[in-house]
């Protein structure tokens, strides 16, 4: 599957002439005046955001003045999902969603459309993700390439509650394209746009792992051993919060709200924001009542 996303380019073989480079022009002031208009974060709003998560008892004045101060610095608003923040194991870490990425670089004028294409197999140990963008300053495409191999999340396998020592990715990971493609588009776009677009905080999918437990499983072949290390990662990203929380909706008892939990992975269900919602959830579940 091949996304693909233009917009009326200028360029040669596109629209021509004095009307297309005038209506280029109006556009292009139109999105200046867009982002002149983008209202300001402030400190109190993203402070207001940690207490309805439950994180400002959890953070260090200076966690706090890092997250206060790149937030203001890009302009990213936690209300609108542009940039989450997360502490896990003592780590804080900040994070925002690869749609911020492409709609900081439409507001510059200067996209003039991309796509991004899989090519390759799971199974075939081959997947990657190619995204192609096209800048109307910019009389070459930008192509950048992302190898699931390099990004994928992996994590114990568990049955009957102990660890079989087989490795697998994790829940959000076995949606193997999605997720490279995210990848491919957040690194993409961040690349493509440096000026506008460097500094901001990546996406979790980006984030290396993080090792949390140390015990070795060997595997053993014929000619070599291989030691496999678990993995966890340190903090969800706002796609997979929104989605894990969603789905706690669709749980209607205790025991199905117990499995869901043991099927995500640690980093979500650690969340304070998850922690927060299940609780809600396990309130509602609770106080109706029994059928009979």
């Amino acid at each position: 599957m091949i996304i693909r996303y233009y917009h009326n380019r200028t360029t040669k073989n596109h629209t021509t002439g004095i009307t297309g480079i005038f209506l280029n022009q109006i556009n292009q002031n139109k999105m200046s005046n867009e982002i002149v208009k983008q209202d300001k974060v402030t400190d109190a709003e993203l402070t207001m955001h940690l207490e309805n998560l439950g994180l400002l008892k959890d953070l260090t004045s200076g966690e706090k003045n890092s997250y206060l101060q790149i937030a203001k610095a890009f302009n990213l608003n936690p209300f609108k999902r542009e940039i989450h923040v997360s502490k896990y194991n003592g780590t804080m870490s900040i994070i925002t969603g690869y749609e911020v990425y492409i709609k900081r670089a439409e507001r510059t004028g200067q996209l003039d459309g991309w796509s991004v294409e899989t090519k390759g197999t799971v199974a075939g140990g081959d997947l990657k993700a190619i995204i192609t963008i096209h800048r109307k300053d910019r009389s070459h495409p930008f192509v950048w390439e992302a190898e699931y191999s390099e990004f994928v999340q992996m994590t114990s396998d568990y049955e009957n509650g102990k660890k079989t020592g087989v490795m697998r990715p994790t829940k959000f990971w076995q949606k193997a394209t999605m997720m490279i493609k995210k990848v491919a588009i957040s690194q993409g776009f961040r690349l493509c746009f440096s000026d506008e677009l460097g500094g901001m905080p990546y996406t979790s999918d980006e984030m290396p792992d993080v090792t949390e437990d140390i015990a070795h499983t060997e595997v053993v072949t014929a000619s070599t051993k291989i030691t496999k290390i678990e993995v966890i990662k340190n903090t969800p990203t706002p796609d997979e919060l929104s989605d894990a929380i969603s789905q706690l909706e669709s749980c209607s008892t205790k025991g199905e709200l117990t499995k869901f939990k043991k099927e995500l992975p640690a980093y979500i269900v650690s969340d304070a924001s998850f922690i927060e919602a299940g609780k809600k959830r396990y309130e509602v579940i609770m106080a109706e009542p029994v059928k009979a």
